[in-house]
């Protein structure tokens, strides 16, 4: 709270710079004005310096005037605003804060009022990166080796008819068969199902059918062979 003498010393600063007369009413009104906003004298005194060197200070000559209690209580609030701009809060050593809220209100208090500077950065935490942020870091830098034919790169496979290179289209390990891309006018075309070839070689047959000539002479084969059979089965051998 502002006693009456520091509200007169106020008022008295005033006069000096804009040359007003001080009456008992005019520090009457100013002690009850900055105690009912509750300023105090330290920081009325900041205002009041900050409104004639700084305020008064950029504007005509003509332009200027005497300071007022609303003048000292705006900027007295902004300068208190200031001084918390960059508040960060200080925490006792160890890992609880049982007066937790009483310290931070002292803090805020002492630091708005000037007493104690803010502090701007936050106390950094102890310990090292995990070790798994260790052990990436440390491939940072390092080149890829070359595949050698010592090192070979194991083939992925897959299940189905994707698992395997396709006969037919020559498509390779994982992508879809197609047909087509003979001529510029006739692009490849994807197909939904692979070729019938690609499906044998999956399922471990044969990338190419056995020509009709092999296959028909299979078939009489076996028609010589059955008839022989009839045969002695007629014949009771």
């Amino acid at each position: 709270m502002i006693s009456y003498e520091e509200a007169g010393r106020l008022l008295g600063l005033a006069a000096a710079r804009d040359q007003r007369i001080v009456g008992d009413a005019d520090i009457l009104a100013w002690h009850s004005d900055l105690n009912a906003a509750v300023i105090a004298f330290k920081d009325a005194d900041a205002a009041l310096t900050r409104f004639y060197a700084v305020e008064m200070a950029g504007l005509e000559p003509e332009a200027r005037r005497r300071v007022t209690t609303p003048d000292v209580i705006s900027i007295a609030r902004k300068i208190r605003a200031e001084r918390l701009a960059n508040f960060v809060y200080d925490p006792p050593p160890g890992d609880e804060d049982p007066d937790y809220l009483a310290r931070l209100r002292g803090q805020i208090a002492s630091t708005a009022d000037g007493t104690s500077p803010a502090l701007t950065e936050c106390p950094a935490l102890e310990g090292g990166p995990h070790p798994d942020v260790v052990k990436a870091l440390a491939q940072v830098g390092r080149s890829t080796p070359d595949v050698s034919s010592e090192n070979p790169v194991t083939e992925v496979r897959r299940a189905g008819p994707l698992g395997v290179c396709c006969p037919t289209c020559q498509a390779a390990i994982g992508r879809p068969c197609k047909i087509g891309g003979f001529d510029e006018k006739r692009p490849p075309r994807q197909l939904r199902t692979p070729h019938a070839a690609r499906t044998r070689v999956a399922n471990g047959g044969p990338a190419q059918l056995e020509s009709p000539a092999e296959i028909e002479r299979r078939r009489a084969a076996s028609m010589v062979k059955l008839q022989e059979l009839q045969e002695r089965e007629t014949s009771g051998e």
